[in-house]
């Protein structure tokens, strides 16, 4: 339960950053959270994999910044998005969860093994990248919003029956490429601006 809120939490703060260097060091532990919480369902080559992704996704971000000034403030956009997400993962969790709540057993620290606590990461992650997209106003809140989507992905990937290294790895490098695809469009606006 405590890497859950801790889940919940980094994805709020990196929502409410109003600086990119802030945000993409929340993301970083956005990322290390999500990573944690899945631990029990991923072998430790996965968690190489996604812990190098988001640490490169997170690096990629915040040398786009080139200051620590610079950013966007979400305003209202973070109620927004909050208010959706915390509407949106409840309703996804009920409609696809593929757990059974009765078997669940729930510790204070650590992941259970019924994947209840992977799945509704998962669902506010998508739900809270899902919602970021719908409320962003310029390339650095798109660039978050997609990047806390695809670490919703590689949760759900997690619980897909067989080998997954394959599947991690491609999802590895579409995080990178979305980090990278951001930065070309944060510093185009910002060459913009100026």
């Amino acid at each position: 339960m405590v890497l859950l809120a801790a889940v919940a939490l980094t994805t709020l703060v990196a929502n409410g950053a109003s600086r990119l260097r802030a945000m993409a060091a929340a993301f970083l532990a956005v990322s290390i959270a999500a990573n944690a919480i899945a631990a029990a369902a991923a072998t430790v080559a996965q968690l190489a994999v996604l812990g190098a992704a988001g640490l490169a996704a997170s690096g990629i971000l915040f040398v786009a910044a080139r200051d620590r000034d610079y950013g966007e403030d979400p305003e209202w956009r973070l109620w927004v998005a909050t208010l959706i997400a915390a509407i949106a993962t409840p309703a996804a969790f009920v409609s696809f969860r593929s757990v059974d709540l009765q078997a669940a057993s729930f510790t204070l620290l650590g992941s259970d093994r019924s994947d209840v606590l992977v799945q509704v990461a998962a669902f506010w992650l998508l739900s809270s990248g899902t919602a970021i997209l719908v409320t962003a106003r310029s390339a650095v809140r798109t660039s978050l919003g997609a990047l806390l989507m695809l670490t919703g992905v590689q949760l759900l990937v997690r619980l897909a029956p067989g080998p997954q290294l394959e599947l991690t790895i491609g999802i590895a490098w579409i995080e990178v490429v979305v980090a990278l695809v951001g930065a070309f469009l944060i510093v185009n606006e910002r060459a913009v601006r100026e």
